[in-house]
């Protein structure tokens, strides 16, 4: 074959293909889909962490509504239990525990000392 048939054997075979080319809009360099990559990556990271801040908010709201509950019902257990002291410390509450449980007896005037 001659280098002229060639030639036209090529041309005819490169028309003959039917080779799709890809839109101009389509055509995107490694740097661009890198980019994109990047700025998506960055995007789901900002709404991860959005999501995840705003649960731990509630998460906290929650537990500071429990705690504060829970100090409520300890300051009223503190009350009661300050109340109780008070009133076992009295003397008229001291007085006939002592006789009955400890047989004690009420001191003999001798036995009075006055510290001054």
């Amino acid at each position: 074959m001659t280098i002229q048939k060639r030639m036209i054997q090529n041309t005819h075979i490169k028309h003959s293909r039917k080779v799709k080319e890809t839109p101009a809009f389509l055509n995107f360099n490694s740097r661009q889909i890198l980019t994109a990559f990047f700025l998506f990556v960055v995007l789901m990271g900002t709404s991860i962490g959005y999501v995840w801040s705003n649960f731990e908010y509630k998460q906290l709201g929650y537990n500071l509504s429990q705690l504060q509950q829970e100090e409520l019902r300890l300051l009223e257990v503190n009350r009661k239990l300050k109340l109780e002291l008070a009133m076992l410390r009295t003397p008229q509450n001291i007085e006939p525990k002592a006789i009955n449980k400890l047989e004690m007896k009420p001191p003999r005037p001798d036995q009075i000392i006055v510290l001054k």
